[in-house]
């Protein structure tokens, strides 16, 4: 709505100010950034949500671990009533730390993810926790300036890097384009949609700093059953019509990636990113699924954490997850990892 946006001008034009006076304050006066006891990944964004964020933080913390690199990811827990700091356990639920932290813990596995709206707080817990960490990775922490960063990671969306150009209330953004230039690389997702890297690479050369620009994807190349032992992939995936659900910041890549893996899909639901499914919810979904001719229901990992025993008994109609991997990823880790070792 037109009038809606014009309403809000106003409202972005303060926002906007309020930026700029908060990040000229930390370039004026850098020792308001505290600094942690070991290095400091930070991983983030300019826009609200759906960059594809989250499973790149997964990806750099099983990928740096296995070169040898002990790490322990930060993460706020948005959306969960717990606070922090505190250590992710098997018991903690999405309603505690949020479904991205729950979805890390299972990833990563225990003693590897920690809750801390108070960033400092997490690192210091992890750093006594474990002193013979290497570095932390801060989730969604390109705005959270109190922490001063060894290595910033900005992600873009390939397909929607910067929404309609405006800011919040207006648009996606959570600053101007032109920060990018606080970040040390650019993480470009996506990519395998873009029909021409120009532009991008053309706004990094002018709005970003003398870093590299790494461009990646994700694929999915099975479903894997949540309530039913079995797992769907290759031929079978093709020939099978399946309902997808989701609650994430950009709905349609999921569904692009499901059909590039070769699902046929009958009928979607979309809900807020973020957002809960109940066990009534389910068994409407599950209707609605039957009436289309799908055989089952699919879902990211982000929303199968927040699944649970109730839903199990509420509808036994097949839920498969879909599992998604990174690809192209292997120059951005050599290059963070050289970086790391030269600190």
């Amino acid at each position: 709505m037109a009038w809606l946006r014009w309403f809000l001008l106003p409202l972005e034009g303060l926002y906007r100010l309020v930026v700029a006076l908060r990040n000229r304050s930390y370039d004026r006066e850098p020792h308001r950034s505290h600094w942690a006891p070991l290095p400091v990944v930070s991983i983030g964004n300019l826009t609200t949500g759906g960059t594809g964020k989250t499973p790149l933080t997964l990806y750099l913390a099983q990928q740096l671990q296995a070169q040898g690199l002990r790490n322990v990811v930060i993460s706020r827990g948005y959306r969960g009533h717990l606070s922090g700091p505190v250590n992710v356990e098997p018991h903690h639920s999405a309603q505690d730390i949020g479904d991205e932290a729950v979805l890390m813990h299972h990833r990563l596995g225990p003693g590897r993810v920690i809750i801390s709206a108070q960033r400092l707080a997490g690192i210091e817990l992890a750093h006594q926790r474990d002193p013979q960490l290497d570095l932390v990775l801060l989730d969604d922490a390109f705005q959270h300036r109190a922490v001063h960063r060894d290595l910033d990671v900005l992600v873009v969306d390939g397909k929607n890097p910067f929404g309609n150009g405006h800011c919040l209330p207006v648009g996606p953004l959570r600053e101007p384009v032109e920060n990018a230039r606080r970040a040390h690389l650019c993480v470009v997702t996506r990519s395998s949609g873009l029909r021409d890297q120009t532009l991008l690479k053309n706004w990094w050369a002018q709005c970003g700093s003398s870093g590299p620009q790494f461009f990646i994807d994700f694929a999915i190349h099975q479903l894997r059953g949540w309530n039913v032992p079995h797992v769907l992939k290759g031929e079978e995936l093709q020939r099978s019509f399946g309902f997808v659900w989701s609650a994430l910041g950009h709905p349609e890549a999921f569904e692009t990636d499901l059909k590039r893996a070769g699902q046929r899909i009958v009928g979607s639901k979309h809900f807020r990113d973020h957002a809960s499914l109940s066990p009534s919810g389910l068994i409407e979904l599950a209707n609605q699924a039957t009436s289309l001719g799908a055989s089952y229901l699919i879902c990211t990992e982000k929303d199968a954490v927040k699944l649970s025993d109730v839903h199990r008994t509420a509808s036994s109609f097949p839920i498969y997850i879909a599992e998604q991997t990174l690809t192209s990823g292997e120059p951005l880790v050599e290059w963070i990892h050289h970086h790391l070792k030269h600190l």
